[in-house]
């Protein structure tokens, strides 16, 4: 049995057919619908280039506070509001529909069949545009009220940079997939021939180039990773000692940067983690399906709904 999961995120929508072991199979991606009209009919499109007779459930996951009736309230790095997907979804295609938050999902397949395995209470970050969070207890997401999770919006410098949410300081104006981008452009502004400026010939410096830059050991690269790394384990740090979770996994686009970002995080949480040298260590790790994560996730939750549909009936 397999089901479509798709990622819609802040810079693009991926999506693909993904069977009950968390393979991604057929994959498709589209720039990320720039209004409320992409907002509806774009995930119809990619759906459309998927489904076949074996599909049996679609998932979507967004990056925004979702309802728990699959209706995308607000997104800080999405276009639109109030956009009822699984309704949408399901009239269009007639099958069993899931919608959930970006990093709820790919919390729930990172501790279902990724980084998380084992492990009771999993806490997932990804920086991807901005950055998300969930946390998985016992093989279930905890919402709390509906919205739990929203981590990059925890204000860690009063005053700071502005965010995409409209107020200062987020964390993920410190770290995410945005914030590398804004340093690569001032990277090649201040040297143009540097690496990443070589990477980036013909095109906008984004965090692409600087992580690909980092990954062949620049230095320059790797001095701002490790910035964006600090400040990763800054905020984990605070989350840890709120939640003291059995592992944190890290995921998104930047996950493939590994140790490069994950050492200096380490570091940041040594150095501000209360009761630190009393505390059972807790492991940070890299999701172990990387920036497929919500994508995965997203499947996974579709085929579970289509099971629990068959049961019933």
């Amino acid at each position: 049995m397999a089901a479509i999961g798709i990622d819609l995120g802040g810079t693009k929508m991926s999506g693909g057919v993904v069977s009950v072991e968390g393979k991604v199979t057929h994959r498709v991606e589209l720039p990320r619908p720039r209004d409320s009209a992409g907002m509806v009919e774009d995930p119809k499109a990619l759906v459309r280039q998927l489904i076949t007779r074996e599909i049996r459930g679609i998932g979507l996951g967004v990056a925004g506070l979702v309802t728990a009736d699959g209706t995308m309230e607000w997104g800080p790095n999405v276009a639109g509001e109030h956009i009822a997907f699984r309704r949408i979804l399901y009239e269009e295609f007639s099958l069993p529909v899931i919608v959930d938050n970006d990093a709820n999902l790919a919390a729930l397949a990172e501790a279902t069949l990724g980084a998380g395995v084992g492990h009771r209470s999993v806490l997932m970050a990804t920086l991807g545009t901005g950055m998300g969070g969930g946390l998985v207890i016992d093989g279930e997401v905890y919402r709390g009220r509906g919205f739990a999770g929203e981590i990059g919006h925890i204000i860690v410098d009063v005053g700071g940079p502005l965010c995409t949410c409209g107020r200062q300081g987020c964390w993920e104006t410190f770290a995410s997939g945005r914030r590398l981008d804004q340093m690569a452009r001032d990277a090649v502004a201040a040297d143009p021939r540097g690496r990443i400026g070589v990477l980036a010939t013909g095109a906008i410096p984004d965090g692409r180039h600087l992580t690909q830059a980092a990954i062949d050991g620049d230095a320059e690269a790797c001095r701002l990773v490790a910035e964006v790394g600090g400040w990763l384990g800054v905020g984990l740090a605070n989350l840890i000692v709120v939640l003291d979770p059995e592992v944190v996994v890290v995921g998104g686009g930047v996950s493939r940067l590994g140790e490069i970002l994950l050492r200096p995080a380490q570091r940041a949480i040594a150095a501000t983690l209360e009761g630190y040298d009393v505390r059972t260590p807790t492991p940070i790790v890299a999701a172990a399906f990387g920036e497929d994560a919500a994508l995965v996730g997203a499947g996974l939750a579709a085929a579970k709904e289509s099971d629990v549909r068959h049961t019933a009936s």
